[in-house]
C-alpha cells in the first residue's frame, strides 16, 4: 500500500510538473513573439523610428536568448522522459569535473572577475550519469556566477560524508528570503535579474531537480545568509 501512495505521489508530481513547464513555455514564447511582432509592425507603420528601433536590439536580443535556452533545456529534459531511459553509470573524478566546469565557464567567469575556487576533497570519485551530473552542476554554477557580485568568488565543494557524496557550489551574491528559499524549486518562484541584468526563464533549477532525482539523489538549500547562497547535491556513491 505504501508503495502504492509513493507511485501515485511520483506520478502527480510528473504531471504538475509538465502542466507547469508547459503553461510557463506558451506564456514566454507568446510574450517574447507578440513583443517582437509589435516592434516590427511599429517600424513598418513610422510609429518607431529606426533609432528606436536599434535601441531595443539589445533586449530583443536577450530576449531570443532566454527562450533558446529555454528550448534546450527542454530538450534535454524530453530525452530523460523517454521510455526506457535509464541514468548511464561511468566513473566520475570529481576533480576533473571541476576542472572542465571551470574552463566552460571561463568566459562568464572572466566578465565579472569571478574566481571558481575548489574546495573539499581532491580524489573523490563517484559512478554515476555524467552528462546529468554536468547538466546540473552547470545550472548551479551559472545561477552562481549570474547573482555574484563582480571581484567575488564561487566555491565548488566535494566531500564524502556516509557514503553520500556531497556537491555543492556557493556564491557571495544576492542571497535570498526564506519564502524564495521555499519555492526555488517550483514554478511559483520568482525570476530574478543577475547582478548586471543577466535573466532566465526560471526554468533551469526545475530541471536539475528533476536530473538529481534520476539520480537517485537529492538538492537542498543547505544555507541562505543576508549575502551569498550555497546548494548541494546529495548522491549516494554508487559502484559499478
Amino acid at each position: 500500500m505504501k508503495n502504492l501512495t509513493t507511485e501515485i505521489e511520483r506520478l502527480q508530481e510528473e504531471n504538475n510538473l509538465k502542466k507547469d513547464w508547459i503553461s510557463l513555455i506558451t506564456h514566454d514564447h507568446k510574450e517574447a513573439f507578440g513583443s517582437l511582432l509589435w516592434i516590427i509592425e511599429a517600424l513598418e507603420s513610422g510609429v518607431m523610428s529606426k533609432d528606436d528601433f536599434f535601441k531595443l536590439l539589445p533586449r530583443i536580443k536577450q530576449d531570443a536568448q532566454k527562450n533558446l535556452q529555454t528550448i534546450t533545456d527542454t530538450s534535454e529534459w524530453i530525452k530523460t522522459q523517454m521510455n526506457g531511459f535509464e541514468p548511464k553509470k561511468s566513473k566520475i573524478f570529481v576533480l576533473d569535473l571541476f576542472i572542465q566546469l571551470r574552463k566552460e565557464f571561463e568566459e562568464k567567469l572572466g566578465d565579472k572577475n569571478i574566481d571558481l575556487q575548489f574546495k573539499g576533497d581532491e580524489s573523490l570519485v563517484l559512478h554515476n550519469d555524467e552528462l546529468l551530473l554536468l547538466f546540473i552542476l552547470k545550472k548551479l554554477i551559472d545561477n552562481a556566477i549570474k547573482y555574484s557580485q563582480p571581484n567575488e568568488a564561487v566555491q565548488f565543494e566535494a566531500v564524502e560524508v556516509n557514503n553520500t557524496i556531497i556537491l555543492s557550489i556557493t556564491d557571495h551574491g544576492l542571497g535570498m528570503t526564506e519564502e524564495t528559499r521555499e519555492s526555488l524549486f517550483t514554478f511559483q518562484s520568482p525570476v530574478f535579474q543577475g547582478t548586471k541584468g543577466e535573466i532566465g526563464a526560471g526554468l533551469s533549477l526545475k530541471i536539475a531537480k528533476n536530473f538529481v532525482s534520476l539520480l537517485h539523489g537529492k538538492i537542498e538549500v543547505v544555507l541562505t545568509e543576508n549575502v551569498g547562497t550555497k546548494i548541494a547535491v546529495f548522491l549516494p556513491r554508487i559502484e559499478k
